[in-house]
């Protein structure tokens, strides 16, 4: 009896400091969120530090659109779309403006003194062919779109631009349409740099952003682990977690740093020059596909090797800082460098291929601001590609139109007066 005695009083005691530890695990949870939430509403908004980027000439403009750009980046404003993922859901803005499609609005030229129909034009790529940095209008599209018709050839240009997107998914867009008998006179693809960070994050060429992600759900979306899973995504997001996450990262105890998981079907490649050749390979391979669909299906195609602001030599005081305001994991630069060497050499083999381009140091010898961050740019920036692009299309047309190369004086003198 004296032992159940004994037993009963441990357990009445082990409950009460059970109960005890769970109050103040309540408690000090419920401070913390007060404090957080109290901080947020005494703080302003945190700006957007492209907003303050030098390549803009009116700070009050980029301010706004930055604002924009919150509201568009915010959750709930990605949807599913088949075998490519994602696309942006529907929005209205006074910069942005994205179809029920999942498109961003391109501009519609006016065909007056142009006979026939328009040349129809699909042009794939990241958040960069999208246009973050840019209002509507000057998008590489947009532009692109505007320079054509003033060069005397009517386009009707659609960006199929995402966020994000690496080639893999462009091609699969691509597909998706001509299976719709949806078919172009030409298509037009900017890639680089989310193929180069994809690999970087996943440790694997030519797959989607964050693909253990979607292999993780996948794989536990029957099971009782998904619940498990659930479990360890509020957890992570309880207010003493970002408590305690905030004490390390301050102390420097932490760097941000990719810790990716193995993919089950798709080994890590551990070896980085192995890993930047694979990027080269698989995205060649890409292109060689989409070039054998412009046969069958009898469109034109031109594809680019998007630049980064590791390739520009003469950076401005922003552009120089905009390297750390930005995501920046250790070792993502050098990757970065390894992967468009890797490119650089390859280009030298492909000089007599019309279709492939490499303009990764388009901008190393400007002395202007281009950039926004490490990849995105403002008008000034997109023109110059847009303009390339013009000079590309209407060769491999044999269209009318003189080629015009942009020199660093024409950069400045379209700066001028321009509200990015």
């Amino acid at each position: 009896m004296k032992i159940i005695k004994t037993i009963a009083g441990w357990i009445k005691v082990s409950w009460a400091i059970l109960g005890i530890t769970v109050l103040m695990l309540v408690l000090l949870e419920g401070g913390l969120s007060l404090m957080f939430h109290l901080n947020d509403l005494r703080r302003p908004p945190r700006q957007n530090f492209r907003a303050t980027a030098d390549t803009y000439s009116d700070a009050a403009w980029a301010a706004s659109y930055y604002e924009e750009i919150e509201k568009v980046e915010k959750g709930g404003t990605i949807r599913w779309n088949p075998y490519s993922y994602w696309r942006r859901a529907e929005f209205r803005g006074n910069y942005i403006n994205i179809g029920t499609d999942g498109l961003r609005r391109t501009h519609a030229a006016v065909a007056a003194d142009v006979a026939g129909s328009p040349v129809k034009i699909f042009m794939f790529g990241g958040s960069t062919m999208w246009g973050l940095g840019t209002d509507d209008e000057s998008t590489i599209p947009s532009i692109f779109a505007k320079e054509t018709q003033n060069r005397g050839t009517h386009t009707e240009v659609v960006n199929f631009g995402q966020y994000a997107f690496v080639s893999t998914q462009g091609v699969i867009e691509l597909i998706r349409q001509l299976q719709k008998g949806n078919i172009p006179d030409t298509v037009i693809f900017l890639d680089g740099v989310n193929d180069t960070f994809g690999a970087f994050q996943n440790r694997v060429a030519g797959l989607a952003h964050s693909e253990f992600d979607r292999e993780l759900l996948f794989n536990n979306a029957e099971s009782s682990k998904l619940a498990k899973l659930a479990a360890q995504s509020a957890i992570r997001n309880l207010s003493i977690v970002r408590f305690l996450r905030g004490v390390i990262t301050r102390t420097g105890l932490q760097r941000d740093s990719l810790q990716p998981y193995s993919l089950r079907f798709d080994p890590p490649i551990q070896d980085k020059r192995a890993l930047a050749q694979s990027v080269i390979d698989i995205y060649f391979n890409n292109m060689k596909m989409v070039q054998a669909l412009s046969r069958t299906y009898n469109f034109k195609f031109i594809c680019y090797w998007q630049p980064v602001i590791f390739t520009k030599q003469y950076l401005s005081d922003y552009e120089r800082r905009s390297m750390e305001l930005d995501f920046n994991y250790p070792g993502m630069k050098e990757f970065y460098l390894d992967t468009y060497s890797l490119m650089q050499q390859r280009d030298e083999v492909q000089k007599n291929e019309t279709s492939f381009h490499n303009i990764s140091s388009i901008f190393q010898d400007v002395r202007e601001p281009v950039y926004v961050d490490f990849n995105h740019m403002g008008e000034k920036g997109n023109s110059v590609i847009a303009r390339r692009m013009v000079d590309d299309f209407l060769l491999l047309h044999k269209l009318t139109g003189k080629p015009e190369t942009v020199t660093e004086a024409e950069l400045h003198h379209s700066s001028a007066g321009v509200k990015e």
